[in-house]
């Protein structure tokens, strides 16, 4: 899940499109409109089966 920084809005990896620009990797909350960079929050314990593809 992604989760907005701004309202807290909680969105499955699927519905959201990933883009990314001069500053690096981002998604547009659905619920807000908030630019949200996406950052690592769960440390070391949070492996992903496979690493997420940007296009």
């Amino acid at each position: 899940m992604w989760k907005c920084r701004a309202c807290g809005l909680e969105i499955a990896f699927r519905a959201e499109t990933l883009k990314i620009d001069e500053v690096g990797p981002f998604f547009i909350c659905m619920g807000c409109g908030h630019r949200n960079a996406l950052v690592n929050v769960g440390g070391e314990r949070i492996a992903l089966a496979r690493p997420v593809e940007l296009r």
